[in-house]
């Protein structure tokens, strides 16, 4: 403990701020459980809207007609409308009272599309077992270069901006796929899709609907209409822009997602958003990825492994990118450019890591160097040691893992480190720590333990005790464990519950910003869509060793033999 640490004093230490797990502790316990707490329900309507059943019935079938769950012309009876009513919060993620609340008249009163899919017999049913993510037509072009026509216009946009807005929404799709669309030079007798404006009548609350004529295995070329409702007004570009993304997807082959932030759940503000990952996920799986999908950024024998730097202020650090260490002790930047920029060449190099606005490397004789953004000089912030196993970089600290089982990080000034206390003799197995410096620790047991900054002498407390737990990831605030029976539970802080998001052999996980990776045992890499239990596949291939990322959504991965790869679309 002692030697050339310095001894965390509780009068550095200033107040904590208050939180859910400060509240479980003063409480007694700081276990967080591994399954939800019994939610309060969202109060029920006022009784004036309460009562209005006409509303509450058209709201549930209108979303049962969404997805397929209600046969032509077939009614909900009142009897079964609690039931219909909680199939649609399991949906939602919301408690599954049965009742019709102020939180589903919100969502069901917003924009909606009118595109109804083909009856679905399995989902139907009410117990029928709902996953939570993308639904396909099942058809899709059988041709690449597709093409659209405007049948008329509406009165509310210059026909010049109703062209532009939809091209513009067409193109957010084909950035993403290998297909290209493009409008259809009036020489062609027909296009593939045709745009048309039409008056629905002033009861009709439907934004657009999508007809969708195939013969089962294409879409038919001139049979794909897109209809915008012209009773309302579109002089709102983003509404028009959003609604116009909605249906094109349709058009291409996706039915209504299940997943509420995507860009094809049925019901909709109108907010110009990304395209969301759910939304990649179903697209890719009809038409799979641009071409290439990875390319190869460098193939050299003596990469030994990468990183990524990546602010999470925001602000682009001048040492923000990927970095290789080479088995030489070499480190090297990646230049978007193309090629790679030597930072430093030691062969006593064995680690490197990095955070906001700086680079850290670990030497054999336990000594560790930092590089700051802005310098051009490494600084020795470690003397010589044994007792050093790793390092971690996390927001504007310096973590240690010691072979004594303690933990220490920089203090900020010349080379002294302050001793993080362990609640217990336990070795750490791994650190990781939040942007605001909350640190986790995964003990040699199991247990997962955690410390807000600026870490009291005693602030340690145990969230897990599970012999299973194997490694731990943190991405922004959200914090991931991975288990031995490869699953991957998320901590959900809202309720202060463990969340299963995935149970399909993976073998390590990575997190960053918002962004959550997985390796499986076959070597695939896999990011998460943000609907538990739904990943999508990025490289299938069986020799991927690390995966890294930025907060942007940029994706790196080293494979054996050293090649160095980027996702690129």
């Amino acid at each position: 403990m002692k030697g050339f640490f310095a001894i965390f004093l509780a009068g550095l230490v200033g107040s904590c701020v208050s939180n859910p797990i400060n509240d479980l502790v003063a409480r007694g316990t700081s276990i967080i459980p591994s399954a939800a707490p019994t939610p309060t329900p969202t109060p029920p309507l006022a009784d004036g809207l309460r009562v209005d059943k006409n509303k509450r019935s058209k709201n549930v079938h209108n979303f049962f007609k969404a997805y397929g769950w209600l046969k032509k012309d077939e009614v909900i009876p009142d009897s079964k409308l609690p039931a219909a009513i909680r199939k649609i919060q399991k949906i939602l993620k919301v408690p599954e009272t049965g009742v019709y609340d102020a939180h589903l008249d919100i969502i069901m009163s917003k924009p909606r599309c009118g595109t109804i899919p083909q009856y679905n017999p399995s989902e139907s049913l009410e117990n029928s077992t709902l996953q939570s993510r993308y639904v396909l037509w099942g058809p899709k072009w059988d041709h690449t270069s597709i093409t659209y026509r405007f049948v008329n216009y509406t009165a509310d946009l210059p026909a010049a901006q109703q062209r532009s807005l939809v091209g513009a929404a067409f193109a957010r799709w084909t950035q993403i796929a290998p297909i290209t669309i493009t409008e259809a030079p009036s020489s062609t007798p027909r296009a593939d899709i045709y745009i048309r404006f039409m008056t629905m009548g002033p009861t009709e609350d439907v934004y657009a609907f999508t007809n969708m004529i195939a013969d089962g295995l294409a879409l038919s070329s001139g049979l794909i209409n897109i209809t915008f409702n012209d009773d309302f007004a579109w002089n709102d570009d983003r509404l028009f822009n959003y609604t116009a993304v909605h249906e094109i997807g349709h058009a291409l082959g996706l039915s209504h997602s299940k997943v509420e932030p995507a860009i094809m759940f049925p019901f909709f503000e109108g907010d110009i958003r990304p395209i969301h990952p759910d939304d990649q996920a179903g697209i890719h799986s009809v038409y799979g990825w641009k071409n290439p999908r990875w390319s190869r950024i460098d193939s050299n024998v003596a990469s030994k492994g990468v990183i990524q730097i990546s602010s999470a202020s925001g602000a682009v650090s001048t040492l923000d990118g990927l970095y290789q260490l080479r088995s030489t002790g070499q480190i090297l930047r990646y230049n978007p450019a193309g090629s790679w920029t030597s930072v430093d060449n030691n062969k006593g190099t064995i680690q490197i890591a990095g955070s906001n606005n700086f680079l850290c490397q670990r030497h054999i004789d336990g000594t560790i160097w930092k590089l700051t953004a802005g310098s051009s000089t490494w600084q020795q912030i470690s003397p010589a040691s044994s007792n050093v196993i790793d390092i971690s970089a996390a927001a504007n600290q310096v973590y240690m893992r010691r072979k004594d089982g303690w933990v220490a990080r920089y203090s900020g000034s010349g080379q002294s480190w302050l001793t993080v206390a362990q609640p217990s003799a336990l070795a750490s197995r791994q650190l990781a720590a939040s942007d605001s410096a909350t640190l986790w620790n995964l003990l040699a047991n199991g247990d997962v333990v955690r410390s807000e900054y600026p870490y009291t002498s005693d602030g340690w407390q145990v969230v897990d005790s599970n012999p299973s737990n194997i490694a731990i990831a943190v991405g922004g605030e959200d914090f991931y464990k991975l288990q031995s029976d490869g699953s991957i539970v998320w901590l959900d802080s809202t309720e202060w519950f463990w969340r299963t998001i995935e149970d399909d052999e993976s073998v390590a996980v990575y997190a960053v910003g918002s962004f959550v990776y997985s390796r499986h045992k076959d070597g695939s890499v896999w990011r998460y869509t943000g609907s538990p239990g739904v990943w999508e596949m990025l490289d299938g291939r069986a020799d991927s060793v690390v995966v890294v990322g930025d907060r942007k959504g940029g994706v790196w991965e080293m494979v054996s033999g050293g090649d160095i790869y980027r996702l690129v679309s």
